[in-house]
């Protein structure tokens, strides 16, 4: 069982936007929708590069974050992939680029962590 870190207030997240941090020396984003928040690790498993930053800028709307680096997009909720390396900074190449962007890599899913709201408080379970 992991160690349950403390991530603010609900109150400090807002709805519909993501936002990276650094909870006990893990990096993490989080996405508050409504009274639930989400929560992954930031790091795209393409590559290990941080999903809150990149050429292509922190993108993420309707439970979707995208990758700012190769574009890959994942679902917040659950981490499924969506999209695998369809461009480079926030633009999409043509198809058969994606070969190139991906190294050989297959697609994988977001990893998740399992997050709990109590007495308005945030907390992430972390490994």
């Amino acid at each position: 069982m992991g160690t349950e870190i403390s991530a603010g207030q609900l109150s400090e997240l807002r709805d519909g936007i993501l936002v990276g941090m650094e909870l006990g020396g893990h990096k993490v984003i989080l996405a508050r929708e409504g009274e639930d928040v989400f929560a992954a690790v930031d790091k795209c498993p393409h590559m290990g590069l941080a999903l809150s930053g990149g050429p292509g800028g922190l993108q993420y709307g309707d439970g979707i974050v995208q990758c700012p680096w190769h574009n890959s997009r994942f679902e917040i909720k659950t981490g499924h992939v969506l999209d695998w390396c369809t461009g480079f900074g926030g633009k999409k190449t043509p198809t058969w680029t994606k070969p190139v962007f991906s190294l050989g890599i297959g697609a994988k899913d977001l990893p998740t962590l399992e997050t709990r709201v109590e007495n308005g408080e945030v907390f992430v379970i972390v490994d």
